[in-house]
């Protein structure tokens, strides 16, 4: 239990103050306090609330009844609680003063108690445990990041963006290629609104509830520590609607989805600042950080983006090497999974009978939901939110490896693929020269761009199979203060961009 604190503080002179002597004070007072009839002249010794005539006296008001410590010590100059004075210092108000504070103490108890994991903290409890980040305590929250991480080195991560805007035009070798040249135009393009990570032990466990010194999260480190310690944070970036692109029903969905975007427009990080602080946070450019990702070729490339501060290379052999030196390791869930469908097995091993009826249930079902129903795994926060999803993430990864891989992920298969990027091809094998004409590739699931912004949408005209966006992308792009402006090429050698539905915001 925290020690008893005192509702005025220690009444000893410090600080700006502690030059004047109490002789000066009572002169002060008598100086610029108005006489009234009926009413004592105020003195800083004497007064009832302020204990007995002793400027040093530490004692609290509330503290239990003992000598001239208890409630008869700080309110009145009789003994027990029958000190006969008047006001603050009456026996009705002392007994209220007593009342309160013991209401106070157990209120604190029982928040503790349900932070630590007690009876009746269930999901509720662990929303609480999504940090928001914002501008104002970025630093701080990058700080206690930079010393969980060495304990705490797997990390699910999930981003929301303003959708897509553009789709390249022309000749490429080969469908990696094209659906790469789609990721940089949009990338360099738009902002990430969102960024959400949850850290877990090598053995899937995440932060506990309540601060302890083996998890390097002090009481100290955060200043109202009856609240749970987070295990998720959410970084929410600079966007506004008035000066940055994006895909109207990209927005609309994330507005519906809880995303506050006049906050975000006010309030949020700066992804410059934020870029730096992540280089020399120990979350990346380390090979025992692990990253958890599900269809994440879009949140990796927005992540690179801010750590270069520039547009992402023109060629894909180059922005590899670029995400295998910032991201070393990365395991993405949907390539796991979708591997383990095509191959009826997992680390060269026949899938299990339960790892097997997990998948067929599945079936052509691809979303991160979809997944966390069939594993039966609750969501906690709000969907379509970077921290819910991250968390989910996470969540997800560990029960696949339990599940479906039988406790064993072999890194020379699995890590290092990103879908959305490479899709089944290897991540650093060669790719055959072929040319590949969007328009005639009709499987756009095997490694398409996201919808919208990342989720699965499912059209009425697919009966129920998961839906991509056409090579002719016809949803309306937004971006402010234009009127009929052209755009260049956005990809190299090929015919110049494409926008579907291009329109423009307000002036």
């Amino acid at each position: 239990m925290p020690p008893a604190v005192s509702r005025f503080g220690p009444q000893v002179l410090s600080g700006p103050f502690s030059y004047l002597q109490p002789s000066h004070l009572q002169h002060h007072n008598q100086q610029h306090q108005p006489g009234s009839a009926g009413l004592p002249t105020p003195s800083f010794n004497s007064h009832h609330g302020f204990a007995q005539g002793n400027l040093n006296t530490n004692n609290s008001p509330f503290a239990p009844s003992s000598n001239t410590g208890g409630l008869a010590g700080g309110f009145g100059s009789g003994n027990g609680l029958g000190g006969g004075g008047t006001g603050l210092a009456s026996h009705s108000a002392m007994m209220g003063f007593a009342h309160g504070a013991a209401i106070q103490q157990q209120q604190a108890r029982d928040a503790i108690r349900r932070s630590s994991g007690g009876a009746g903290s269930g999901r509720a409890q662990l929303k609480t445990r999504i940090r928001d980040v914002w501008q104002s305590n970025l630093a701080q929250e990058m700080h206690m990041l930079r010393g969980l991480v060495e304990k705490y080195p797997y990390i699910s991560m999930d981003t929301e963006f303003p959708g897509i805007v553009a789709r390249p035009m022309g000749a490429f070798t080969t469908k990696a290629d094209y659906h790469y040249q789609t990721l940089r135009c949009n990338v360099d393009l738009l902002r990430v609104i969102q960024l959400g990570i949850t850290l877990f032990t090598e053995d899937g466990e995440m932060l506990p509830t309540h601060p302890s010194e083996s998890t390097g999260m002090t009481a100290s480190t955060y200043q109202n520590i009856l609240l749970p310690c987070p295990c998720t944070w959410q970084f929410n970036f600079v966007f506004s609607t008035q000066e940055d692109m994006y895909n109207q029903d990209s927005i609309d969905f994330l507005t519906s989805a809880g995303l506050d975007l006049e906050r975000h427009e006010k309030d949020g990080i700066e992804p410059e600042q934020f870029g730096a602080l992540l280089i020399c946070s120990g979350l990346v450019l380390l090979e025992d950080v692990r990253w958890i990702s599900f269809h994440s070729g879009y949140d990796f490339g927005y992540l690179v983006k801010l750590m270069l501060c520039k547009p992402l290379p023109e060629d894909e052999t180059e922005y590899r090497k670029l995400l295998s030196i910032f991201f070393p390791s990365i395991y993405d869930i949907k390539y796991m999974v979708k591997h383990a469908q095509r191959n009826q097995a997992v680390n060269d091993t026949p899938l299990s009978p339960q790892a097997a009826s997990i998948l067929n249930n599945l079936g052509q079902k691809s979303g991160l939901q979809d997944l966390a129903d069939e594993l039966g795994i609750k969501r906690i926060g709000l969907a379509h939110q970077a921290g819910s999803d991250s968390l989910l993430t996470g969540k997800i990864f560990w029960d696949v490896k339990k599940n479906i891989f039988n406790g064993i992920i072999d890194d020379e298969k699995y890590l290092g693929q990103v879908w959305g990027l490479n899709g089944m091809s290897s991540s650093l094998g060669a790719v055959p020269a072929t040319t590949y004409n969007p328009s005639s590739y009709n499987n756009a699931e095997e490694q398409s761009t996201p919808n919208l912004n990342g989720a699965t949408i499912y059209p009425s005209n697919t009966q129920g199979t998961p839906g991509t966006p056409g090579t002719a992308y016809s949803a309306p792009a937004m971006t402010p203060n234009q009127q009929n402006a052209g755009m260049g090429s956005l990809t190299p050698g090929g015919g110049g961009g494409v926008f579907g539905g291009f329109r423009f915001g307000k002036g």
